[in-house]
């Protein structure tokens, strides 16, 4: 029975299925922008997020007020830097406590972090917030909780009054990081791709998120003060939630099989009509084509419908 329906049509008949080339032209025509959309926000989020991991002692001491000599006033005689100089005191017990500030507040990121996974799993099946709503949020809390620890990142260090909450914002990065994109940056691109691309187009999706990690390792080494690294990840969170909002859609309750109905009836050049032609399932993007490409099929028809009247006069 199953070999009649038109979500299994071209998985039986080869012959039906596109070429290599068709493939590429399909999913060009009809799934870039999702693919660009999945892919950017992938890059932009791991930017963020392996800039912040790997570089996390030089956020964590920032939000301490703190951080080590660069090795330019406190070399020793060899000119090599007095890493045991911190701050310009050789005082063994203020490093040791500040080393010890740093575990405590790495270890209770992580335990934030963690608590931000639980919530994801809780949230993410939920119809009222969806996958695209979750990442799209946590990519503006978590870039405006960066935004806001840069701007007062000098007001921290001039006076400790207001250390707690700044590092707090900062602990919210990290909470809504996991709650939002480290979440669900994996999970679209597995779900808004029909079977006969999808492996190809998460492939893609997957190296374009190690090419930001690649580009953090960079971009923060080259980076000129704290305030630079917490504004760029800032900005890269907040641009991935505009190209969330515009390029990705909802598939929170679509079945993977209207993906596929969807693409064979492309591969047959036939219509579709179908679950995932509606509205809550497209991105914003493809909402704006589909609307005017039916404003120009409506005009088309008007016009066809006057020249028919013309002519019968």
């Amino acid at each position: 029975n199953q070999c009649g329906d038109d979500e299994y049509f071209y998985h039986f008949l080869p012959e039906a299925r596109p070429s290599l080339s068709g493939k590429w032209r399909l999913l060009g025509r009809h799934y870039s922008v999702r693919l660009v959309g999945a892919s950017l926000s992938w890059l932009l989020w791991d930017v963020a997020f392996y800039g912040n991991k790997l570089f996390q002692s030089t956020f964590l001491l920032a939000l301490l007020g703190k951080k080590y000599n660069n090795g330019d006033e406190n070399d020793d005689a060899d000119g090599t830097s007095n890493m045991n100089n911190y701050n310009g005191v050789e005082d063994e017990d203020e490093i040791t406590q500040v080393l010890l500030d740093l575990s405590l507040c790495a270890t209770l990121n992580a335990a934030v972090a963690f608590c931000g996974y639980l919530v994801a799993a809780m949230l993410v099946d939920q119809p009222w917030i969806g996958r695209r709503g979750l990442q799209i949020w946590g990519f503006l809390v978590t870039g405006t909780l960066f935004v806001l620890c840069g701007f007062l990142l000098d007001r921290l260090q001039a006076s400790s009054s207001s250390s707690w909450l700044v590092t707090s914002f900062y602990l919210g990065t990290s909470f809504f990081g996991q709650v939002g994109p480290n979440a669900t940056t994996f999970l679209i691109p597995a779900e808004i791709f029909p079977t006969e691309i999808r492996t190809i187009c998460h492939g893609i999706a997957a190296a374009s998120g190690k090419l930001g990690a690649l580009l953090a390792a960079v971009a923060f080494h080259q980076a000129q003060s704290d305030l630079d690294m917490f504004l760029f990840s800032g900005y890269c969170s907040l641009l991935a939630g505009a190209l969330t909002y515009y390029t990705i859609p909802e598939s929170l309750g679509l079945p993977l099989h209207e993906l596929d109905r969807k693409w064979n009836a492309m591969v047959q050049n036939k219509p579709y009509t179908g679950l995932a032609n509606q509205a809550r399932y497209l991105s914003l993007f493809e909402r704006q084509q589909l609307s005017q490409q039916e404003e120009r099929r409506t005009n088309q028809q008007q016009e066809q419908q006057d020249v028919d009247h013309v002519d019968l006069y």
